[in-house]
């Protein structure tokens, strides 16, 4: 008589490489999906850096192309202008500003002296923006200018920007 020994395990008809292989492939496909995952996930905690909409050229902004805006980016960065030290100074301004109006007692004065400030830096983005156009617009060819103003006529005329006077 026969006795089975319970604890034998039955063979496999799969060879040992091939499972060692798929363990392999199963650890690099988790290894490539976790590397997508994590960029994904950093791009979000980290995104690229600001283009020149940080000095927004209003309804010219949308006109100019993704390399215009870009070399006037790198125009303002050559004269050591620093785009993200402005938004903080206008963030700054902004909670001195709502500070003052929360206060007791109200101060007319230091809040019109913190719009007149945040006035003033605005003032200044804005001139900077302006520069910056006009000097880009200088480089261009005029085939790249009669392109941009064509741009910029359809975005008027399809309600991206305001309304052209008449």
């Amino acid at each position: 008589m026969t006795q089975e020994n319970s604890t034998a395990k039955p063979a496999s008809g799969t060879p040992t490489w091939v499972r060692v292989l798929l363990g392999v492939s199963l650890t690099l496909n988790l290894l490539v999906a976790g590397v997508v995952v994590g960029g994904i996930l950093g791009h979000d905690r980290h995104p690229s850096r600001p283009e020149i909409e940080e000095v927004n050229l209003g309804p010219f902004t949308g006109a100019f192309s993704r390399d215009d805006r870009e070399a006037m980016r790198r125009a303002a960065d050559a004269e050591g202008l620093s785009f993200r030290a402005m938004r903080r100074e206008a963030r700054e301004d902004l909670d001195a500003l709502i500070g003052a109006l929360e206060a007791e007692p109200w101060d007319q004065g230091a809040v019109a002296a913190m719009i007149g400030r945040y006035r003033e830096r605005t003032l200044g983005r804005i001139g900077i923006g302006e520069r910056l156009m006009i000097e880009r617009l200088e480089q261009m060819q005029p085939a790249e200018r009669r392109a941009f103003a064509e741009r910029l006529r359809q975005g008027f005329d399809h309600g991206r920007m305001p309304p052209r006077d008449r």
